[in-house]
């Protein structure tokens, strides 16, 4: 056992290595990790998850190759070349399992995480759009509350000549940049 551990370091500490940073990426999505959630951050643990898990099966597969094509025993060559294939493939059908869920879990987790951004999104301009709405209305009744009060002020002026009246509603409304003042 020793021998073996030996022999397969490095696929040891690659498996490992690359366990290791799934599970950062997986916490990452989650918002639980010590990697902040940006761009460039994400960019750099896809690619880093990609190039390991290639290189883990890379690996995997050389291994493979190397032990159909030594004959240690002439007679047992073609059983142990099958079993080494049954085994290659029992393996391999539950590591694509496997990948395939774990896409899913991925594409789940980058939806979520484009969700709460995109809702963010949308809830900053909903404010944004309220407040600038609200800041036009009360600009606009303080406009009207001016213009009542300097009419009230000068009504006596204003009782006989309609055209007088007419000049200073379009002076205050000029005045106060308003689009129309009835």
């Amino acid at each position: 056992m020793l021998s073996f551990i030996k022999r397969h370091i490095f696929i040891i500490l690659v498996f490992f290595f690359t366990l290791i940073v799934s599970f950062i990426t997986f916490l990452t999505f989650i918002g639980k990790s010590f990697v902040l959630i940006n761009d460039t951050n994400l960019d750099y643990l896809l690619y880093l998850n990609i190039a390991l898990l290639l290189l883990f099966f890379i690996i995997i597969f050389k291994e493979i190759l190397n032990s159909i094509k030594s004959n240690i025993n002439v007679r047992g060559s073609i059983a142990n070349r099958k079993y080494i294939v049954f085994f290659s493939l029992f393996t391999l059908i539950p590591s694509l399992l496997i990948s395939i869920f774990s896409l899913f879990l991925f594409s789940f987790a980058l939806e979520k995480y484009f969700d709460s951004k995109i809702t963010l999104a949308v809830n900053n301009s909903y404010e944004l759009a309220k407040n600038y709405i609200n800041e036009k209305r009360n600009k606009v009744e303080s406009d009207i509350v001016l213009i009542s009060y300097d009419l009230n002020k000068n009504i006596d002026i204003f009782k006989n000549n309609i055209n007088l009246l007419q000049n200073f509603l379009n002076t205050q409304r000029l005045v106060r940049g308003l689009d129309q003042l009835i």
